[in-house]
């Protein structure tokens, strides 16, 4: 099911980034490789079945570390170089200390029942991204379509980095109290949080280029 999952979305995908035009003729080959290249770094699946199975599934390239394990054509990650995985500093870990991770694919439980299966691409946003998400589900009752596309804010140590769509009094309470930038509009910044519910309702991050589908196992 995962694997269907997973061809579906990379069409949806495909459907995204490419006109009728590009379709058809001697183009396509081109235009089907410009899809294979453009995007990087995260990206994450939430699969939820009919027999009350989740997965949650995180996967990262980061910016790419430019070294490919030999035989295998897979190229490792760069999470060596991210500042947030190693506050004490770059080369201090001792040798095979596992590394940390940002990334936070996840299931959410209520009452011992899975709720919601999520995560997100994004980097130090995805923490924030989820908890807002989850809030939005949990605290406000919002399908996970809405949790996905409310607003968001994230705080990067200096600043309260906000998306629009909050309201007019609330960000002048924040204002008051902290540095703000607002976004004119919602963007990849603020995360990529891809969900789905046990019942079918799901929702791909339109900021991340998100698609949710049903499937049909016959």
């Amino acid at each position: 099911l995962l694997v269907a999952v997973m061809e579906e979305v990379d069409r949806r995908r495909a459907e995204g980034y490419l006109s009728p035009a590009d379709l058809s003729g001697s183009g396509l080959n081109e235009s089907m490789e410009r899809v294979r290249t453009a995007s990087g770094g995260t990206t994450h699946v939430s699969v939820c079945d009919a027999e009350g199975n989740a997965a949650s599934m995180t996967t990262s390239n980061g910016e790419g570390s430019g070294y490919c394990v030999p035989g295998t054509g897979i190229m490792l990650n760069n999470m060596m170089g991210e500042d947030d995985l190693h506050p004490e500093g770059f080369h201090v870990s001792p040798p095979g200390m596992r590394v940390a991770s940002m990334m936070a694919p996840s299931l959410l439980l209520v009452d011992d029942q899975i709720r919601l299966a999520l995560g997100s691409g994004g980097s130090k946003r995805i923490r924030t991204a989820m908890l807002q998400v989850i809030g939005n589900v949990v605290d406000f009752a919002m399908s996970p379509r809405a949790a996905v596309e409310a607003p968001r804010l994230h705080w990067d140590g200096q600043h309260a980095q906000v998306e629009p769509g909050f309201a007019e009094a609330a960000l002048v309470d924040l204002a008051a109290r902290w540095p703000l930038n607002r976004w004119p509009v919602q963007d990849v910044y603020f995360g990529g949080v891809h969900a789905v519910a046990p019942d079918g309702q799901g929702a791909g991050d339109p900021r991340r280029g998100g698609h949710a589908a049903v499937l049909d196992r016959a």
